[in-house]
């Protein structure tokens, strides 16, 4: 299964109209190929519309979504809204991964250059029990625009209690990639954050194939 994503801006006061509009377009089942098995749309600090898809053809490149929706503009204007644009440079899948699955996704800022760091530092934990503990069943890092998204997938839909739990449990080794991310990633907005779940994208769409 293959996941594309791609940012828009929307402010909250737009997130009805625009969940609207995807579940509109989600009914008609327009898209053929690739199939869409699963769409979730986060937002995030009231400015970020993130669009997540899931598709069962690696083919990034496709275009799965309404080229216009009310209240959705462009990123910036280098982008229009919906067309694939976030790169994925990490991917952890350690066996299967269903539709079913809820997603968390945590938003702060990355330079470029700092993406191979990062990608290594998940890769060695990866490797640990650690992450089956918390249930993780797959992780991608995406990046966009020095924008950083770290896109978690559980079993269950608690998956922000479930991060909250290995912080009160302090596994060493969990503790450990939390100290070493601290220099290299920074908070998407130093001013308003004041603990981890101020880092965590608020979902208000999903839908997913029968």
């Amino acid at each position: 299964m293959h996941t594309t994503v791609t940012v828009a801006s929307m402010t909250t006061a737009e997130r009805e109209r625009v969940a609207a509009g995807f579940a509109e377009f989600d009914a008609a089942d327009t898209p053929a190929e690739p199939k869409t098995v699963r769409r979730q749309l986060f937002h995030y600090h009231n400015e970020l519309l993130i669009h997540v898809v899931d598709s069962d053809a690696q083919s990034p490149d496709e275009h799965t979504g309404p080229d216009l929706v009310p209240g959705v503009t462009a990123y910036d204007k280098a982008t229009v809204p919906f067309r694939p644009a976030a790169r994925r440079y990490y991917h952890w899948l350690p066996g299967p991964v269903h539709p079913s699955m809820y997603s968390t996704l945590v938003v702060n800022r990355l330079v470029p250059a700092r993406r191979v760091q990062v990608a290594k530092l998940f890769a060695d934990f990866d490797t640990t029990e650690v992450p089956h503990r918390m249930g993780t069943r797959r992780r991608q890092l995406f990046a966009y625009h020095g924008v950083y998204f770290h896109l978690q997938d559980f079993e269950t839909p608690d998956g922000g209690a479930v991060i909250a739990n290995a912080w009160k449990q302090a596994d060493p080794r969990f503790i450990q990639i939390c100290d070493d991310l601290d220099p290299l990633i920074e908070k998407y907005d130093v001013a308003t954050w004041r603990k981890p779940a101020d880092a965590v994208a608020d979902r208000f769409y999903h839908w997913e194939t029968a």
